[in-house]
């Protein structure tokens, strides 16, 4: 994997290019940071000419270039194929980021723990699993995709579809690790699916999807 990082602040830039080459070398992933820049139109090339596979991106520019959502549905019109992992430190700009075929988000400050999980989950592409069922209890499995979102009460989790409800007893951390990529931790108690998001409403704070159903908008950092 060829892997660019794209953020206006040197310094941080600088401390993600590090972590990362250090997460690759240590965890012995077939991957290298080629690109580390400031410099929006170099990403547009590499992104063009296909020679950039992951793109590390941050959400808040504010030096000349466009802001993050604006630049990866730019990048979008490109190339659909590379991996795109937002970097922010504003929990909505990160729920912002499913419009824009987000692999994932990593939320600042970032760490070595933080991107080595990334990296881990491009290795094994958890989005492999997006057309599979999951197995909600020995009764019952559902499509992962149509999962809109899961509700954590008391002993048990409810999953929610558009036409029907399951409950599980598994917790929402075990849920989190079987689930792919395109499932988020919104809330101490809710997970959602990004794929199936309709809307963000920041008036009521809440998440919709088809048919009006919603969920609350936490403000937890993850």
């Amino acid at each position: 994997m060829n892997i660019a990082i794209c953020d206006d602040e040197l310094p941080v830039l600088k401390a993600i290019a590090k972590i990362t080459e250090a997460a690759v070398i240590s965890n012995d992933f077939d991957a290298e940071v080629s690109l580390a820049t400031a410099n929006q139109s170099l990403i547009r090339d590499g992104i063009e000419k296909h020679e950039i596979d992951v793109l590390f991106l941050d959400v808040d520019f504010e030096n000349g270039g466009m802001n993050g959502i604006e630049f990866a549905l730019e990048l979008r019109k490109l190339n659909k194929d590379f991996k795109l992992i937002f970097m922010t430190g504003h929990f909505e700009y990160a729920m912002l980021s499913f419009k824009c075929k987000t692999f994932d988000y990593i939320m600042k400050p970032i760490d070595d723990k933080k991107v080595t999980g990334v990296l881990k989950r491009l290795v094994t592409d958890a989005s492999e699993s997006e057309l599979g069922l999951f197995k909600v209890n020995k009764d019952y499995m559902v499509r992962t995709k149509d999962i809109l979102f899961i509700e954590r009460n008391k002993s048990k989790a409810t999953i929610y579809t558009k036409d029907s409800t399951y409950e599980t007893c598994s917790s929402l951390n075990n849920l989190e690790q079987e689930l792919p990529n395109s499932f988020v931790r919104v809330h101490r108690s809710y997970i959602v699916n990004k794929d199936q998001i309709s809307k963000i409403s920041r008036e009521d704070k809440s998440i919709y999807f088809e048919n009006d159903i919603c969920c609350p908008l936490g403000q937890l950092n993850l």
